[in-house]
């Protein structure tokens, strides 16, 4: 897109959905989590119910069960835990993708660190009509920068697709939408 007066502007809308059903682990999957970030160790710090600083300073979707460790979480041990092992113990930050869905990962970073990522099961609109299967959105705003990546795993034996997707697309974006569906999202669960 060019970065002119001419060049329309885009929307993104990230809605997050989640169903407590029983895994298959034949069938495609998206890594289901949120990892807080690296100053977050423990659940006592910490929840996505939480309205205090911690998620107030933050706009990425935190999405439960939260994972806590001090480093960016390696998705491809947990997917190795999950797949080798088939027990539905390990299935924790996994979810079956489910048709018309993508897989999801929300990234926010600060001067090339990350900051704390969700991933999940959700839609993805771009313009506010156009549905997203595949690709990258990011929107930079004072040294932060947040990445929105939309995919679809192919089968059951593939690890989840929301692990690293790095074909970034760099529109112009406007996250009040996806701010606004966050917002609604939590208002209509906690109903």
């Amino acid at each position: 897109m060019r970065n002119d007066s001419r060049a329309r502007t885009r929307y993104l809308c990230v809605k997050k959905f989640h169903g407590g059903q029983l895994l298959g682990l034949e069938d495609p999957h998206c890594f289901h989590f949120t990892w807080p970030g690296p100053t977050v160790r423990n659940k006592e710090e910490f929840s996505c119910d939480d309205d205090d600083e911690l998620l107030s300073n933050r706009i990425t979707p935190c999405i439960e069960p939260l994972l806590f460790c001090h480093t960016k979480p390696n998705v491809t041990e947990i997917w190795s835990n999950v797949h080798d092992d088939k027990k539905e113990e390990n299935t924790t930050y996994v979810e079956r993708m489910e048709m018309g869905y993508v897989c999801v990962r929300y990234t926010y970073e600060y001067n090339g660190a990350v900051m704390n990522i969700s991933y999940f099961r959700g839609k993805v609109t771009e313009d506010k009509t156009i549905p997203v299967t595949t690709g990258c959105y990011v929107h930079y705003t004072e040294g932060y920068s947040i990445e929105a990546c939309a995919c679809k795993t192919k089968d059951g034996d593939s690890i989840p697709c929301n692990l690293t997707i790095k074909n970034t697309y760099s529109p112009l974006i406007i996250l009040v939408t996806a701010i606004i569906s966050l917002f609604v999202y939590k208002i209509f669960e906690t109903s």
